[in-house]
C-alpha cells in the first residue's frame, strides 16, 4: 500500500484530488487538515484515509510519520502570510526521507514567473506575503535533499467547485459576476492569462504520481485567453451583448483608487503594468488525459454559473 501525505485536502483542488486517490485501496492517504468541517465528504467512507487534525504550522510534530511517506502532495497555502509558504513548507520537505519518498508534488503559483517560465525578482520585491513566500520557497528548493524527487507545479487561474467540491476564488467570482454584467460588458483591459479547472489539475497530479516526470517543473493552464475574450464569452454564456468596450488603463485605475480612497499596492501596479501573464503551459491533454473543461463555457457550466 502506497503511503501518500497530502496537505490542503480541504481546498478546491484537494477535494478533486481525493476523489481520484481515495477509491484506490492501494493508496493509504494521510490528510493534514486544519478544520475537518470544511471537508464536503465523510472521511469515514474511506478506510484508507487517516485524518490528521492539525495546522501546517505544527508540521514538525509529524516528522516521524513524514519519514515513512512514499509520496507527498503539498497543496496547502498560507494566503495571508509568507511564513507558512516558506518556513512550514521547508520543515515539511526537510522531514522527508529521499531514499523512501519517491515523488513529491509541490504546488507553487504561476504568478511568480515571467513569460520565460523563470521567477521574476518583482515577486520578491513587490509581491504580497503569499507571492513572496512562494518565490522564496522556489529559490530554496534546489538546496533540499528531496529536490531530485520533487516536481513543482505552477497553476495559473484555477477554476473549480460544485456541490461536492469547494469553489475556488476564481469560480466564486465567476458565479457572482452575472449581476454585474450590465456594467462589466462595457469595459475591458489589455491583458491575457491562462486558466485551468481544478479537476484537470487533480488528474495531472495523479498522473505524475504514477508516471516519471519528463521535467521537474510544469506550468498548468489551457490556451491563453485575453480579458476581452473572457468578458465576451461570459456575457454570451448569460445571453448579454457586449457592444463597444472601454479599455481600462493604469492611470484610470490609479484615479479611481484615489477617488474611492483605496491604495494600490506595489504588486497591483506590477500586475497592471505587466498585463500579459502567459507561459509555455501544459494542460490535461498534454499528458494524454481527456478533458471536457478546456473552454470558458464548459467551466461555467461545471461550476453552475
Amino acid at each position: 500500500m502506497r503511503k501518500i501525505f497530502i496537505t490542503g485536502g480541504s481546498g478546491c483542488v484537494g477535494h478533486y484530488l481525493i476523489d481520484r486517490l481515495a477509491p484506490d485501496k492501494n493508496n493509504r492517504l494521510y490528510l493534514l487538515v486544519r478544520d475537518p468541517r470544511k471537508l464536503l465528504f465523510d472521511p469515514a467512507r474511506y478506510p484508507n484515509i487517516t485524518l490528521i487534525k492539525d495546522d501546517l504550522a505544527n508540521i514538525s510534530r509529524h516528522a516521524e510519520l513524514l519519514r515513512e511517506m512514499e509520496s507527498v502532495i503539498h497543496l496547502a497555502a498560507d494566503w495571508g502570510g509568507s511564513i507558512g509558504n516558506f518556513e512550514f513548507s521547508r520543515a515539511l520537505l526537510q522531514a522527508l526521507d529521499p531514499a523512501r519518498c519517491r515523488k513529491v508534488l509541490y504546488f507553487s503559483t504561476a504568478s511568480i514567473l515571467g513569460a520565460d517560465g523563470r521567477p521574476v525578482v518583482e515577486a520578491d520585491s513587490h509581491g504580497t506575503h503569499y507571492i513572496r513566500g512562494k518565490h522564496q520557497m522556489h529559490q530554496l528548493l534546489p538546496q533540499l535533499p528531496i529536490y531530485p524527487n520533487l516536481v513543482t507545479l505552477f497553476p495559473t487561474w484555477v477554476i473549480g467547485g460544485d456541490r461536492a467540491h469547494p469553489y475556488s476564488h476564481a469560480a466564486s467570482g465567476l458565479r457572482d459576476v452575472k449581476k454585474w454584467l450590465w456594467l462589466i460588458r462595457r469595459f475591458t483591459i489589455d491583458a491575457s492569462f491562462h486558466f485551468i479547472h481544478a479537476a484537470d489539475i487533480a488528474a495531472i497530479a495523479v498522473h505524475l504520481l504514477d508516471h516519471p516526470a519528463g521535467v521537474n517543473e510544469y506550468i498548468l493552464g489551457n490556451a491563453p485567453l485575453t480579458a476581452t475574450e473572457l468578458i465576451k464569452q461570459v456575457c454570451a454564456y448569460h445571453g448579454v451583448k457586449t457592444g463597444h468596450q472601454l479599455t481600462i488603463s493604469l492611470p484610470l485605475v490609479k484615479f479611481l483608487a484615489a477617488v474611492t480612497g483605496h491604495k494600490l499596492q506595489d504588486w497591483d501596479r506590477y500586475c497592471f503594468e505587466r498585463r500579459h501573464f502567459t507561459y509555455a503551459a501544459v494542460n490535461a491533454e498534454s499528458f494524454g488525459l481527456r478533458s471536457e473543461l478546456k473552454t470558458i463555457p464548459q467551466v461555467l457550466t461545471a461550476i453552475g454559473a
